[in-house]
């Protein structure tokens, strides 16, 4: 099985990208799906999140708010943080487990991490796979998901990730997502081709 890393910055569409390798054979591994498992009630994720925020990140159902988290943690560093120091090793142990799983399979595991650069999974994670757009399509994209995020917050949330132009001088492989479906669709079926057809 031929491990693969995917990341971008938000509103790049790397969801989009992830479901166009599913659709190619690819089992993908969301780590944004097991962090959020990891802040559910019943979890130390969730206990060790409302003991430091308060049950104003909480919504109807008394589930954590990852909205709520994210207009606390985006707008401070130190919390944000926090919070990475808190959930990252949880997801990576999960992320592993399943690899192990498989690892006697043939096909290729996506692993969607919007964070790989930034938590230093490309020391271990290769090949990378970046996925980019322009900055109006990313803003764009941000508002048309979440139409009630402030403009002032959408890029506050851009520039707390890494640059994407530094994202991309660290890739192995880069999708430009600022077109057409179509055009994505192409260009990840051209890096699904090459890395199957790349030995080990």
């Amino acid at each position: 099985m031929k491990i693969v890393g995917l990341t971008g910055g938000i509103g790049t569409g790397k969801s989009t990208v992830a479901r166009i390798f599913e659709s190619l054979g690819a089992v993908v591994i969301d780590s944004d799906e097991i962090a959020r498992t990891y802040l559910s009630k019943g979890m130390p994720g969730y206990d060790q999140v409302v003991n430091r925020y308060g049950k104003k990140i909480l919504n109807n159902d008394l589930e954590a708010d990852r909205q709520k988290i994210a207009e606390i943690i985006f707008g401070d560093s130190v919390e944000r943080r926090w919070l990475e120091q808190l959930i990252h090793p949880y997801v990576f142990e999960k992320i592993r487990e399943e690899i192990n799983l498989r690892k006697d399979k043939d096909g290729i595991i996506i692993l969607d991490v919007p964070l790989l650069f930034e938590s230093g999974a490309d020391s271990w994670l290769r090949p990378v796979i970046v996925v980019v757009c322009s900055r109006d399509a990313q803003i764009k994209r941000i508002q048309n998901r979440t139409p009630e995020m402030p403009y002032e917050h959408i890029l506050e949330r851009i520039r707390a990730q890494m640059p994407i132009e530094e994202k991309q001088k660290r890739a192995d492989f880069v999708i430009d997502n600022s077109s057409g479906t179509e055009q994505t669709k192409k260009q990840a079926e051209d890096i699904w081709n090459t890395i199957m057809s790349q030995k080990g």
